[in-house]
């Protein structure tokens, strides 16, 4: 018996983590397209797809990309999202979110993209990863982010003045 209540424990506390880290990913997903307002790409207008990178295969993340971007455009263009499996792999994007369990290749996507006009966007616990021009962390039980805008600016992109206010 008690390993019964044990055991329905343990998967009711698996089910609710499951279930956290969903609703985190759908408002990373929106917090990601409300980037794409928020932020002005030099030569936009020269492309023929706004194209948003996730570093991984088969992430949760890209399903809710996918899920909440549905018809939505980012200045007239159509947005595409990829998958990239590794830094080498990394083709034309304007935004690329890297998971948690892929800051170990930052250093390499930090090289691989240069000085690309590439809004960089990570998650990570703790502290903001350097490379990174958005982190999004969990603090208090909400999801928040935090900016460098010296980065942004290295990379010629222009962050509104909203964005910058609403970070940490």
């Amino acid at each position: 018996m008690k390993r019964s209540i044990t055991s329905l424990f343990v998967a009711f506390a698996l089910l609710v983590s499951i279930s956290a880290n969903a609703q985190i990913e759908k408002h990373q997903a929106t917090f990601i397209y409300n980037f794409t307002r928020l932020v002005q790409w030099p030569e936009l207008y020269k492309e023929s797809s706004f194209v948003i990178g996730v570093m991984g295969s088969n992430q949760a993340i890209t399903r809710e990309l996918k899920e909440g971007m549905g018809e939505r455009t980012v200045a007239g263009k159509n947005i595409e999202i990829v998958e990239y499996s590794s830094p080498a792999e990394l083709g034309k994007c304007h935004l690329l979110f890297i998971p948690n369990r892929y800051l170990g290749q930052l250093d390499k996507v930090v090289d691989a993209i240069g000085k690309n006009p590439v809004l960089l966007v990570t998650e990570n616990q703790g502290r903001h990863p350097g490379g990174s021009a958005i982190n999004f962390a969990v603090e208090d039980g909400k999801l928040g982010i935090t900016l460098d805008e010296e980065i942004t600016q290295n990379r010629n992109l222009l962050v509104s003045r909203q964005l910058a206010n609403f970070s940490r």
